[in-house]
């Protein structure tokens, strides 16, 4: 885990490029591309390291460090209609429900354990728990899940997978 932050994560900017591909590539407009969804699956597995973590493991400070920043950069880029945009420092074009949920689900664990105390924390929590019930169609079909891909992508209203579920799932769960 340190060994792909060492080498993945920003320290600026306190998000994981996807892969090496990605360190010097930029979006057209010259930002740094940090994708949604995969900085969620960090971001929720944090949460789930820390949960199993025994409290006097050496490095548990450093996770919590970690969670942390991130925590602090995700909730500045939530988007006004309570997602996450699906590459983040692009502004929001589509709703996208995997990593809105992965990223609810983190603020929420990290409220709910003592780790995140700011009253923005929670408010990003509420806008996006708000959204992803909001992306539940009427059939009960999770839309706005981006496909299976490398990189940032479009996303519909008619995009579903499994693991956007299983974001939703494990995010009503914490909620």
């Amino acid at each position: 885990f340190w060994a792909t932050t060492d080498y993945l994560y920003d320290r600026t900017d306190h998000l994981y490029y996807r892969d090496s591909r990605f360190l010097t590539q930029r979006d057209p407009n010259g930002r740094k591309i940090f994708w949604g969804r995969g900085n969620g699956w960090v971001f929720a597995g944090l949460a789930r390291i820390l949960t199993d973590l025994p409290a006097n493991h050496p490095s548990r400070a450093r996770y919590i460090a970690l969670f942390q920043q991130m925590a602090d950069k995700v909730v500045s880029l939530q988007g006004a209609n309570g997602y996450w945009p699906v590459s983040l420092l692009e502004p929001q074009q589509t709703p996208e429900t995997s990593g809105t949920g992965f990223f609810v689900y983190g603020l929420a664990w990290g409220i709910h354990h003592g780790i995140l105390h700011d009253k923005r924390y929670a408010h990003a929590v509420d806008r996006g728990w708000q959204a992803l019930q909001a992306a539940v169609q009427p059939d009960g079909k999770l839309g706005w899940v981006q496909r299976i891909g490398a990189a940032p992508d479009q996303v519909s209203a008619d995009d579903t997978q499994l693991y956007g579920v299983g974001a939703f799932l494990l995010t009503a769960a914490e909620v």
